[in-house]
Protein backbone atom coordinates (compact mmCIF):
# COMPACT_ATOMS: atom_id res chain seq x y z
CA UNK A 1 0.00 0.00 0.00
CA UNK A 2 2.77 2.68 0.73
CA UNK A 3 4.62 1.43 -2.55
CA UNK A 4 1.66 2.65 -4.59
CA UNK A 5 1.12 5.47 -2.84
CA UNK A 6 4.53 6.94 -3.53
CA UNK A 7 4.17 5.65 -6.98
CA UNK A 8 1.16 8.26 -7.58
CA UNK A 9 3.05 10.65 -5.53
CA UNK A 10 6.07 10.55 -8.26
CA UNK A 11 3.41 11.22 -11.31
CA UNK A 12 1.66 14.02 -9.98
CA UNK A 13 4.79 15.29 -8.73
CA UNK A 14 6.61 14.98 -12.50
CA UNK A 15 2.94 16.64 -13.83
CA UNK A 16 2.92 19.70 -11.55
CA UNK A 17 7.01 20.45 -12.82
CA UNK A 18 7.56 23.95 -14.14
CA UNK A 19 9.48 22.32 -17.59
CA UNK A 20 7.32 21.23 -20.84
CA UNK A 21 7.61 17.88 -19.70
CA UNK A 22 4.18 16.06 -21.73
CA UNK A 23 2.67 12.62 -20.83
CA UNK A 24 0.90 10.42 -23.03
CA UNK A 25 -0.73 7.23 -23.54
CA UNK A 26 -1.91 4.98 -26.00
CA UNK A 27 -6.17 4.39 -25.86
CA UNK A 28 -7.76 1.27 -27.51
CA UNK A 29 -8.26 1.85 -31.65
CA UNK A 30 -12.09 2.91 -31.84
CA UNK A 31 -14.11 4.14 -35.04
CA UNK A 32 -15.45 7.82 -35.88
CA UNK A 33 -18.13 8.75 -37.79
CA UNK A 34 -18.91 12.40 -39.56
CA UNK A 35 -22.32 13.56 -41.47
CA UNK A 36 -22.11 16.30 -43.62
CA UNK A 37 -25.06 17.35 -44.65
CA UNK A 38 -24.45 19.77 -48.26
CA UNK A 39 -26.56 22.72 -49.17
CA UNK A 40 -28.77 22.37 -52.33
CA UNK A 41 -29.31 25.46 -55.03
CA UNK A 42 -31.92 25.36 -57.62
CA UNK A 43 -34.39 28.30 -59.00
CA UNK A 44 -37.52 28.16 -60.92
CA UNK A 45 -39.91 30.75 -63.00
CA UNK A 46 -43.41 30.90 -64.11
CA UNK A 47 -45.76 33.04 -65.28
CA UNK A 48 -43.41 34.56 -68.53
CA UNK A 49 -45.32 32.44 -70.99
CA UNK A 50 -48.65 34.35 -70.47
CA UNK A 51 -46.32 37.42 -72.36
CA UNK A 52 -47.41 35.11 -75.54
CA UNK A 53 -49.36 37.40 -78.01
CA UNK A 54 -50.31 39.02 -81.05
CA UNK A 55 -50.93 42.75 -81.11
CA UNK A 56 -53.42 44.15 -82.73
CA UNK A 57 -55.57 47.92 -82.50
CA UNK A 58 -57.71 46.46 -79.77
CA UNK A 59 -54.07 44.91 -78.32
CA UNK A 60 -51.42 46.76 -77.82
CA UNK A 61 -49.31 45.45 -75.46
CA UNK A 62 -48.56 42.28 -73.27
CA UNK A 63 -48.69 41.91 -69.53
CA UNK A 64 -47.67 39.29 -66.96
CA UNK A 65 -46.09 38.51 -63.37
CA UNK A 66 -42.86 36.36 -63.81
CA UNK A 67 -42.22 35.00 -60.42
CA UNK A 68 -38.81 33.27 -59.69
CA UNK A 69 -38.61 31.07 -56.37
CA UNK A 70 -35.32 29.30 -54.38
CA UNK A 71 -36.61 25.64 -54.23
CA UNK A 72 -33.16 24.64 -52.73
CA UNK A 73 -31.54 25.27 -49.48
CA UNK A 74 -29.00 27.71 -49.37
CA UNK A 75 -29.47 31.89 -50.22
CA UNK A 76 -29.49 32.23 -54.45
CA UNK A 77 -28.28 35.13 -55.68
CA UNK A 78 -30.04 35.49 -59.19
CA UNK A 79 -30.23 37.25 -62.87
CA UNK A 80 -33.27 37.47 -64.88
CA UNK A 81 -32.53 38.13 -68.12
CA UNK A 82 -35.23 38.91 -70.68
CA UNK A 83 -34.03 39.19 -74.51
CA UNK A 84 -35.29 37.79 -78.12
CA UNK A 85 -34.19 34.15 -79.31
CA UNK A 86 -33.42 35.90 -82.90
CA UNK A 87 -33.02 39.40 -83.46
CA UNK A 88 -36.31 40.52 -85.62
CA UNK A 89 -37.78 43.89 -86.25
CA UNK A 90 -40.29 43.30 -83.47
CA UNK A 91 -38.05 42.51 -81.04
CA UNK A 92 -35.66 45.57 -81.77
CA UNK A 93 -38.84 47.87 -81.74
CA UNK A 94 -41.41 46.68 -79.41
CA UNK A 95 -41.12 48.80 -75.78
CA UNK A 96 -40.09 46.78 -72.50
CA UNK A 97 -40.69 47.44 -69.20
CA UNK A 98 -40.49 45.51 -66.16
CA UNK A 99 -40.60 46.14 -62.32
CA UNK A 100 -40.85 44.62 -59.05
CA UNK A 101 -44.48 43.96 -57.41
CA UNK A 102 -45.53 42.70 -54.19
CA UNK A 103 -47.62 39.39 -55.74
CA UNK A 104 -48.64 38.19 -59.26
CA UNK A 105 -51.87 39.49 -58.53
CA UNK A 106 -50.32 43.39 -58.39
CA UNK A 107 -49.31 43.03 -62.22
CA UNK A 108 -52.18 43.30 -64.27
CA UNK A 109 -53.00 45.52 -67.84
CA UNK A 110 -54.16 48.36 -65.22
CA UNK A 111 -51.16 48.06 -63.54
CA UNK A 112 -49.04 51.78 -63.50
CA UNK A 113 -45.60 50.56 -64.73
CA UNK A 114 -42.03 51.93 -62.95
CA UNK A 115 -38.83 51.62 -63.58
CA UNK A 116 -36.68 52.42 -66.74
CA UNK A 117 -38.24 53.44 -70.09
CA UNK A 118 -36.92 52.79 -73.53
CA UNK A 119 -35.86 49.20 -73.53
CA UNK A 120 -36.58 46.75 -76.15
CA UNK A 121 -36.69 43.13 -75.93
CA UNK A 122 -32.82 43.68 -77.27
CA UNK A 123 -31.60 46.44 -75.07
CA UNK A 124 -33.76 45.68 -71.37
CA UNK A 125 -31.39 45.60 -68.79
CA UNK A 126 -30.96 42.48 -66.59
CA UNK A 127 -32.72 42.08 -62.95
CA UNK A 128 -30.96 40.82 -59.86
CA UNK A 129 -30.47 40.06 -56.40
CA UNK A 130 -30.64 37.25 -53.60
CA UNK A 131 -33.33 34.76 -52.35
CA UNK A 132 -33.50 33.56 -48.99
CA UNK A 133 -34.56 29.37 -49.24
CA UNK A 134 -38.00 28.98 -50.65
CA UNK A 135 -38.36 32.77 -50.92
CA UNK A 136 -39.83 34.26 -54.36
CA UNK A 137 -39.76 37.71 -56.02
CA UNK A 138 -42.39 38.74 -58.90
CA UNK A 139 -41.77 40.99 -61.84
CA UNK A 140 -44.31 42.89 -63.73
CA UNK A 141 -43.19 42.20 -67.07
CA UNK A 142 -44.77 44.94 -70.04
CA UNK A 143 -44.01 44.77 -73.95
CA UNK A 144 -45.94 47.08 -76.05
CA UNK A 145 -46.32 48.41 -79.47
CA UNK A 146 -48.33 51.66 -80.91
CA UNK A 147 -50.76 52.16 -83.35
CA UNK A 148 -48.44 53.81 -85.60
CA UNK A 149 -46.26 50.61 -85.38
CA UNK A 150 -48.43 48.47 -86.37
CA UNK A 151 -48.36 49.30 -89.87
CA UNK A 152 -44.21 49.10 -90.24
CA UNK A 153 -44.61 45.69 -88.58
CA UNK A 154 -47.57 44.27 -89.53
CA UNK A 155 -46.56 40.48 -89.94
CA UNK A 156 -43.17 40.39 -88.28
CA UNK A 157 -42.79 38.00 -85.56
CA UNK A 158 -39.99 37.41 -82.71
CA UNK A 159 -40.05 34.55 -79.79
CA UNK A 160 -39.21 36.17 -76.55
CA UNK A 161 -37.36 34.67 -73.50
CA UNK A 162 -36.60 34.75 -69.87
CA UNK A 163 -33.56 33.51 -68.21
CA UNK A 164 -33.31 32.92 -65.12
CA UNK A 165 -30.00 32.27 -63.64
CA UNK A 166 -28.95 31.28 -59.69
CA UNK A 167 -25.41 30.44 -58.91
CA UNK A 168 -22.92 29.89 -56.22
CA UNK A 169 -19.58 29.47 -56.60
CA UNK A 170 -19.21 26.81 -58.85
CA UNK A 171 -22.85 25.61 -58.68
CA UNK A 172 -25.91 27.15 -60.83
CA UNK A 173 -29.00 26.83 -61.75
CA UNK A 174 -30.64 28.14 -65.19
CA UNK A 175 -34.94 28.24 -66.08
CA UNK A 176 -35.66 29.35 -69.39
CA UNK A 177 -39.13 30.23 -70.50
CA UNK A 178 -40.29 31.59 -74.26
CA UNK A 179 -43.27 33.47 -75.33
CA UNK A 180 -43.72 34.09 -79.17
CA UNK A 181 -45.04 37.30 -79.85
CA UNK A 182 -45.87 38.47 -83.54
CA UNK A 183 -47.95 41.73 -84.78
CA UNK A 184 -51.17 40.83 -86.85
CA UNK A 185 -50.82 41.16 -90.27
CA UNK A 186 -54.26 43.18 -90.45
CA UNK A 187 -53.65 46.62 -91.87
CA UNK A 188 -52.86 45.26 -95.66
CA UNK A 189 -55.45 46.48 -97.91
CA UNK A 190 -57.07 44.14 -100.66
CA UNK A 191 -55.50 44.19 -104.05
CA UNK A 192 -56.57 46.92 -107.04
CA UNK A 193 -59.35 45.36 -109.01
CA UNK A 194 -59.75 46.84 -112.38
CA UNK A 195 -63.46 48.17 -112.56
CA UNK A 196 -63.50 50.11 -116.03
CA UNK A 197 -61.21 51.15 -118.64
CA UNK A 198 -60.20 53.27 -121.78
CA UNK A 199 -57.29 54.21 -123.83
CA UNK A 200 -56.08 56.64 -121.37
CA UNK A 201 -57.56 55.50 -117.64
CA UNK A 202 -58.05 52.83 -115.37
CA UNK A 203 -60.29 52.81 -112.50
CA UNK A 204 -59.38 50.49 -109.75
CA UNK A 205 -60.99 49.20 -106.62
CA UNK A 206 -60.24 47.67 -103.47
CA UNK A 207 -61.48 46.37 -100.19
CA UNK A 208 -60.24 47.75 -96.73
CA UNK A 209 -58.45 45.84 -94.50
CA UNK A 210 -59.33 43.97 -91.54
CA UNK A 211 -58.48 46.39 -88.77
CA UNK A 212 -59.28 50.09 -89.76
CA UNK A 213 -58.96 51.65 -86.36
CA UNK A 214 -55.82 53.84 -87.57
CA UNK A 215 -56.31 53.89 -90.98
CA UNK A 216 -56.53 57.36 -92.35
CA UNK A 217 -56.05 56.70 -95.48
CA UNK A 218 -54.67 54.67 -99.49
CA UNK A 219 -51.53 55.01 -101.14
CA UNK A 220 -51.91 54.23 -104.94
CA UNK A 221 -49.07 52.73 -106.49
CA UNK A 222 -48.42 52.71 -110.44
CA UNK A 223 -44.93 50.77 -111.64
CA UNK A 224 -43.73 51.19 -107.66
CA UNK A 225 -44.19 55.14 -107.79
CA UNK A 226 -46.50 56.78 -105.65
CA UNK A 227 -49.63 58.39 -107.55
CA UNK A 228 -52.13 59.40 -105.25
CA UNK A 229 -53.28 59.51 -101.73
CA UNK A 230 -57.02 58.81 -101.04
CA UNK A 231 -58.63 59.37 -97.97
CA UNK A 232 -59.54 56.12 -95.71
CA UNK A 233 -63.50 56.35 -96.89
CA UNK A 234 -62.47 55.96 -100.34
CA UNK A 235 -61.66 52.70 -102.36
CA UNK A 236 -61.26 53.71 -105.35
CA UNK A 237 -59.38 55.55 -107.85
CA UNK A 238 -58.96 56.57 -111.42
CA UNK A 239 -55.48 56.51 -113.22
CA UNK A 240 -55.69 58.69 -116.05
CA UNK A 241 -53.43 60.04 -118.75
CA UNK A 242 -51.80 56.71 -119.46
CA UNK A 243 -50.55 55.34 -123.05
CA UNK A 244 -52.84 53.33 -125.18
CA UNK A 245 -52.55 49.61 -125.07
CA UNK A 246 -50.28 49.34 -122.21
CA UNK A 247 -50.39 46.61 -119.11
CA UNK A 248 -49.89 49.18 -115.22
CA UNK A 249 -48.58 47.40 -112.56
CA UNK A 250 -50.37 49.14 -109.20
CA UNK A 251 -50.17 48.25 -105.28
CA UNK A 252 -52.29 49.83 -102.75
CA UNK A 253 -50.87 50.75 -98.91
CA UNK A 254 -53.02 51.30 -95.71
CA UNK A 255 -51.53 55.00 -94.12
CA UNK A 256 -51.75 56.33 -90.30
CA UNK A 257 -51.76 60.22 -90.41
CA UNK A 258 -48.17 60.50 -88.33
CA UNK A 259 -45.23 62.37 -89.05
CA UNK A 260 -43.41 60.49 -91.21
CA UNK A 261 -46.18 58.92 -92.38
CA UNK A 262 -46.89 54.80 -91.39
CA UNK A 263 -47.46 52.57 -94.40
CA UNK A 264 -48.60 49.09 -94.17
CA UNK A 265 -47.07 46.33 -96.36
CA UNK A 266 -48.20 46.97 -99.68
CA UNK A 267 -51.03 44.60 -101.02
CA UNK A 268 -50.25 41.87 -104.01
CA UNK A 269 -48.93 44.02 -107.29
CA UNK A 270 -51.50 43.31 -110.03
CA UNK A 271 -51.20 44.38 -113.85
CA UNK A 272 -54.06 46.23 -115.69
CA UNK A 273 -54.02 46.91 -119.37
CA UNK A 274 -55.74 50.33 -120.87
CA UNK A 275 -57.82 49.80 -124.50
CA UNK A 276 -56.85 49.77 -127.92
CA UNK A 277 -56.83 53.45 -129.52
CA UNK A 278 -60.02 54.60 -131.74
CA UNK A 279 -60.55 56.73 -134.80
CA UNK A 280 -62.67 59.36 -133.23
CA UNK A 281 -60.26 60.96 -130.46
CA UNK A 282 -56.74 62.72 -130.68
CA UNK A 283 -53.19 61.20 -129.78
CA UNK A 284 -49.46 62.43 -129.51
CA UNK A 285 -47.32 60.00 -131.16
CA UNK A 286 -44.16 59.69 -128.55
CA UNK A 287 -40.96 58.04 -129.60
CA UNK A 288 -40.26 55.74 -126.15
CA UNK A 289 -36.96 56.67 -126.03
CA UNK A 290 -36.28 60.27 -126.80
CA UNK A 291 -39.85 61.47 -125.28
CA UNK A 292 -40.03 63.25 -128.17
CA UNK A 293 -43.54 63.92 -130.00
CA UNK A 294 -43.97 63.83 -133.36
CA UNK A 295 -45.63 67.80 -134.56
CA UNK A 296 -45.65 69.46 -137.76
CA UNK A 297 -43.65 72.40 -138.57
CA UNK A 298 -44.68 75.92 -139.26
CA UNK A 299 -47.42 75.06 -136.41
CA UNK A 300 -48.67 72.11 -138.77
CA UNK A 301 -50.70 73.85 -141.47
CA UNK A 302 -48.18 74.44 -144.18
CA UNK A 303 -48.51 72.01 -147.00
CA UNK A 304 -45.20 70.26 -147.63
CA UNK A 305 -44.13 70.94 -143.95
CA UNK A 306 -41.76 68.86 -142.18
CA UNK A 307 -42.71 66.24 -139.77
CA UNK A 308 -40.66 66.67 -136.75
CA UNK A 309 -39.83 64.92 -133.73
CA UNK A 310 -39.58 68.13 -130.56
CA UNK A 311 -40.70 68.32 -127.06
CA UNK A 312 -44.19 67.06 -126.20
CA UNK A 313 -46.26 69.89 -125.46
CA UNK A 314 -50.32 71.75 -125.94
CA UNK A 315 -49.85 72.43 -129.63
CA UNK A 316 -52.39 71.45 -132.26
CA UNK A 317 -50.21 70.01 -134.59
CA UNK A 318 -48.97 67.21 -132.01
CA UNK A 319 -52.75 66.26 -132.01
CA UNK A 320 -53.37 63.63 -134.46
CA UNK A 321 -56.27 61.48 -135.76
CA UNK A 322 -56.15 58.15 -137.56
CA UNK A 323 -58.72 58.28 -139.75
CA UNK A 324 -59.78 55.32 -141.96
CA UNK A 325 -58.14 55.32 -145.27
CA UNK A 326 -60.82 52.77 -146.93
CA UNK A 327 -58.25 50.61 -147.82
CA UNK A 328 -58.34 47.79 -145.19
CA UNK A 329 -56.31 48.03 -141.83
CA UNK A 330 -54.50 52.12 -143.36
CA UNK A 331 -55.18 55.06 -141.70
CA UNK A 332 -54.29 58.48 -142.31
CA UNK A 333 -52.74 60.31 -140.05
CA UNK A 334 -53.97 63.83 -139.59
CA UNK A 335 -52.64 67.02 -137.83
CA UNK A 336 -55.36 69.15 -135.29
CA UNK A 337 -53.97 71.90 -136.62
CA UNK A 338 -54.78 71.11 -140.02
CA UNK A 339 -57.29 68.12 -141.00
CA UNK A 340 -56.67 68.42 -144.62
CA UNK A 341 -53.20 67.32 -143.86
CA UNK A 342 -51.72 64.22 -143.56
CA UNK A 343 -48.41 62.36 -142.98
CA UNK A 344 -46.59 61.75 -145.95
CA UNK A 345 -43.60 59.36 -146.98
CA UNK A 346 -42.20 60.87 -150.32
CA UNK A 347 -39.53 59.89 -152.53
CA UNK A 348 -36.50 61.29 -150.12
CA UNK A 349 -37.73 59.57 -146.91
CA UNK A 350 -38.14 62.71 -145.46
CA UNK A 351 -41.72 63.27 -143.77
CA UNK A 352 -43.60 65.71 -144.56
CA UNK A 353 -47.72 67.10 -144.09
CA UNK A 354 -49.45 67.06 -147.40
CA UNK A 355 -52.91 67.19 -149.18
CA UNK A 356 -54.69 64.17 -149.30
CA UNK A 357 -53.42 61.75 -152.00
CA UNK A 358 -53.83 58.14 -152.37
CA UNK A 359 -50.92 56.64 -152.15
CA UNK A 360 -48.97 54.25 -150.24
CA UNK A 361 -46.93 56.97 -148.31
CA UNK A 362 -50.14 58.33 -146.84
CA UNK A 363 -51.50 55.56 -145.61
CA UNK A 364 -49.91 53.52 -142.02
CA UNK A 365 -50.53 50.75 -139.87
CA UNK A 366 -50.15 50.75 -135.90
CA UNK A 367 -48.46 47.49 -135.52
CA UNK A 368 -48.23 46.70 -131.46
CA UNK A 369 -44.88 45.70 -130.23
CA UNK A 370 -45.04 42.25 -128.04
CA UNK A 371 -48.51 42.52 -125.46
CA UNK A 372 -49.34 44.94 -123.71
CA UNK A 373 -46.20 47.47 -123.73
CA UNK A 374 -47.76 50.64 -125.07
CA UNK A 375 -45.25 50.66 -128.18
CA UNK A 376 -46.07 50.24 -131.99
CA UNK A 377 -44.47 50.64 -135.52
CA UNK A 378 -46.24 53.02 -137.33
CA UNK A 379 -45.36 51.12 -141.11
CA UNK A 380 -46.59 52.69 -143.97
CA UNK A 381 -48.26 50.47 -147.05
CA UNK A 382 -44.90 50.97 -148.87
CA UNK A 383 -43.46 48.75 -145.71
CA UNK A 384 -41.15 51.31 -144.58
CA UNK A 385 -41.29 52.33 -140.74
CA UNK A 386 -41.47 55.84 -139.05
CA UNK A 387 -37.72 56.93 -137.62
CA UNK A 388 -36.92 59.69 -135.71
CA UNK A 389 -33.02 59.76 -137.11
CA UNK A 390 -33.36 62.38 -140.08
CA UNK A 391 -32.13 65.80 -140.31
CA UNK A 392 -31.81 68.55 -137.40
CA UNK A 393 -33.89 71.67 -138.18
CA UNK A 394 -34.63 74.51 -136.51
CA UNK A 395 -37.98 73.36 -134.71
CA UNK A 396 -36.31 69.96 -133.89
CA UNK A 397 -35.10 66.73 -136.12
CA UNK A 398 -37.13 65.87 -139.08
CA UNK A 399 -38.80 62.26 -139.15
CA UNK A 400 -37.96 59.87 -141.75
CA UNK A 401 -38.45 56.41 -142.81
CA UNK A 402 -36.49 53.86 -143.02
CA UNK A 403 -36.44 50.13 -143.44
CA UNK A 404 -38.36 48.15 -140.30
CA UNK A 405 -35.88 47.29 -137.69
CA UNK A 406 -37.42 47.36 -134.38
CA UNK A 407 -35.36 49.97 -133.09
CA UNK A 408 -35.62 51.90 -130.34
CA UNK A 409 -36.49 55.12 -132.98
CA UNK A 410 -38.95 52.71 -134.51
CA UNK A 411 -40.78 52.74 -131.09
CA UNK A 412 -43.65 54.78 -130.33
CA UNK A 413 -46.38 55.09 -127.98
CA UNK A 414 -50.03 56.94 -127.92
CA UNK A 415 -51.50 58.72 -125.62
CA UNK A 416 -54.98 60.05 -126.01
CA UNK A 417 -55.36 64.16 -125.66
CA UNK A 418 -58.38 64.50 -126.43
Amino acid sequence: MKIVAAMIAAVLLTLSGGGPAQASWDAPERSVTTAVSSGTLAITQSGFSSLATSYSSNALSATGPVTLTNTGTIPAPYALILSAQTATALSSSASVRAWPVSSASACTAASTASGATGATWATVAPLSGTLAPKATVVYCVRSSVTQAQRFALAGATMVATATATASQGKWASTSTVTAAQSVGNSVTPGDPTKVSETDSRISLSWTAPADTAAVTGYQIYRDGALVATVPASQLTFTDSGLDALRYYYYFVRAIHAANPVDVSPPSATVGHATAWWNNSSWYSVRNASTQLCVGGADGGTVDKSALLSSACGTQASQALKFVPSGDGSYVNVAPKSSTSLFWEDPSDDNMVLRGANDISGQKWQLLPIGSGTGTFTLRNKNMACLDIAGNVQAGGTQLRVASCDGSANQQFALRNVG
